[in-house]
């Protein structure tokens, strides 16, 4: 009997395989294509020998010009990890429309071992002539997405022409497609004209959001992480007054971006009477003239706020607005809280173009005082001569005084050593010149690498202690 050898078993690995989908809501308005999609791909990849399902990716309502997309997102970082071996799609268009973006995303996958396939125009990412047509492609696939946009964007102004809202959703009204059939829903209406009312009798708008969420009347503002916002938004709404105002917003033209605000860039419509009014435009004005005093005159406007003699005196130039105080608290035994300082944007971590610095409290008042010829600072003449300081870069200081006159100086504060006493002053010289005596004894070019002479260190920290303990003393501090 002759013997008969079976054939090896075949050991290659199964091809994981995952899938993209994605319907745009502009031009697919039923979730009935998504799910077609998806189902189409699950039957594909589980009937399809050697490959092995990796997922389905759907992104839903999402334009396909921009790269944001949390499902095509969790695509990509699965192919980083090496998850995936092959992606489907329908189509470039349902890829990227996005020329720049999709030969990027494709290439990155190329290199990871990632191969692509577009059913509709038969590419394959990995075969020889797949980069080229996929480029000519995609420029077509993104002119298209323009002339689409330009195409809706012709549609929405046109009708702004004709007094037409691009949909109409603002709190105290029914929703309404283009503005022309807005009712008036009483019982928010009542909520509007309580915060425009509450506002000219100087409750804030903090306050405000407050009492509403305790009582119940506005039961979504209670999710909002900013429901001091959402009480401004409807003080500076312009709507309320039954005029609609067309065109306030716009999308940049290019790739698409967060809308911005239309500051002269297009033309706006002003449609008088459009919609039931629920504030009248007396009360809106007057509104409006109050929002703006109290953004002149800062913290100070802000009866729930405490402020001291600078609050809302120092401005800065660069970015137009107040500087704040900010204090911090005692990190070590020897140390106490301290005062500064610094511009509000520069604060909120907004420094682009804000060339200042923290400042001293201690030492700007030293400097006003010097500034104004008095010793020491005086809360009562500082009111009294001086309306602003404004202050430009790190050094330039500009006095704006209450006769209309102003004066130009320049100084540049050391936000620590500027506020120490005589006698602080003078250990840390000691302590200085002793160690750049023992980097010299040592024979090193850096007194940086020469150890701290421990006897002058320990009178320093000695000096350093006395002038906390003075310092909390005088403050009432533990």
């Amino acid at each position: 009997m002759e013997q008969i050898t079976p054939p090896p078993i075949s050991t290659s690995p199964l091809v994981k395989v995952a899938a993209y989908a994605r319907i745009s809501m502009e031009t697919e308005r039923t979730p009935l294509s998504l799910s077609t999609q998806v189902s189409y791909y699950q039957q594909l990849i589980h009937d399809t020998p050697g490959w092995t399902f990796a997922g389905v990716f759907a992104d839903s309502g999402i334009s396909g010009t921009t790269t944001h997309r949390p499902q095509f997102q969790e695509l990509l970082a699965l192919a980083r990890e090496g998850a995936i071996d092959l992606i489907l799609t329908k189509s470039i268009s349902r890829f990227a429309r996005n020329t720049v973006d999709l030969l990027e995303t494709v290439r990155e996958l190329k290199d990871l071992g990632v191969e692509v396939r577009f059913e509709k125009e038969n590419i394959s990412s990995t075969s020889a002539d797949g980069e080229l047509m996929l480029t000519l492609l995609a420029s077509f696939a993104q002119a298209e997405s323009e002339q689409i946009s330009q195409n809706v964007k012709w549609r929405i102004w046109k009708g702004f022409e004709e007094g037409k809202a691009n949909g109409f959703h603002l709190y105290g009204y029914t929703d309404s497609a283009d503005g022309t059939d807005v009712q008036i829903i009483e019982e928010e209406a009542a909520v509007v004209r309580w915060i425009f009312a509450q506002y000219m009798k100087k409750t804030s708008c903090e306050k405000m959001a407050a009492q509403l969420i305790a009582d119940g009347r506005v039961p979504h503002l209670a999710d909002n992480k900013m429901p001091g916002e959402w009480v401004r938004h409807i003080l500076k709404n312009p709507h309320y007054t039954g005029d609609l105002l067309l065109g306030r917003w716009s999308t940049p033209e290019g790739r698409p971006g967060r809308a911005v605000r239309n500051t002269g860039q297009l033309p706006q419509y002003l449609v008088e009477n459009a919609i039931p009014a629920i504030i009248d435009r007396d009360t809106f004005t007057a509104v409006q003239t109050e929002i703006a005093r109290r953004r002149e005159l800062g913290a100070r406007a802000n009866w729930s706020i405490e402020t001291v003699a600078l609050t809302s005196k120092i401005k800065c130039v660069s970015c137009d607005c107040s500087f704040v105080r900010n204090v911090r608290n005692p990190k070590t035994q020897n140390s106490i809280s301290t005062e500064h300082w610094i511009c509000t944007e520069r604060k909120k971590g907004r420094k682009t173009g804000c060339g200042t610095c923290e400042i001293s409290d201690t030492a700007l008042k030293g400097f006003i005082a010097r500034v104004l010829g008095i010793d020491t600072f005086d809360q009562e003449v500082f009111n009294e001569r001086i309306d602003h300081i404004e202050v430009q870069g790190k050094d330039h200081y500009t006095f704006h005084y209450t006769d209309g006159t102003s004066s130009s100086h320049t100084w540049r504060p050391n936000l620590k050593k500027s506020s120490w006493t005589p006698a602080r002053k003078a250990a840390w010289g000691e302590l200085l010149r002793a160690h750049w005596a023992e980097a010299k004894r040592l024979g090193l070019n850096n007194p940086r690498q020469a150890p701290t002479p421990p006897e002058a260190l320990a009178k320093y920290r000695a000096v350093a202690k006395a002038e906390a303990e003075r310092l909390r003393a005088e403050r009432g501090e533990r």
